[in-house]
């Protein structure tokens, strides 16, 4: 059988997990951004966008992904405050 404190531990770690989560998209949003950025500066120089459509797409599909480790973050903890 597993204790109360096994589950609080269990969902103290998720939330580390989460954030670890949340700090790693964060970097990747910015490499991205960077990327994106040094992509359309030499893109003025051809006649056409040096820029992949993925980066476009995965550029605004952060924010989703953010929201939804903030989100599941929340209902972690919230989880283990009502144990």
């Amino acid at each position: 059988m597993t204790s109360v404190a096994e589950v609080r531990l269990a969902l103290e770690q998720s939330c580390e997990f989460l954030r670890d989560a949340y700090r790693s998209v964060r970097e990747a949003q910015a490499a991205l951004d960077e990327a994106v950025d040094l992509l359309v500066e030499a893109s003025a120089n051809h006649h056409e966008s040096l820029v992949p459509a993925g980066f476009v797409k995965a550029r605004e599909r952060f924010a989703d992904e953010l929201d939804l480790i903030v989100g599941s973050l929340d209902l972690v903890q919230r989880l283990a405050v009502e144990l």
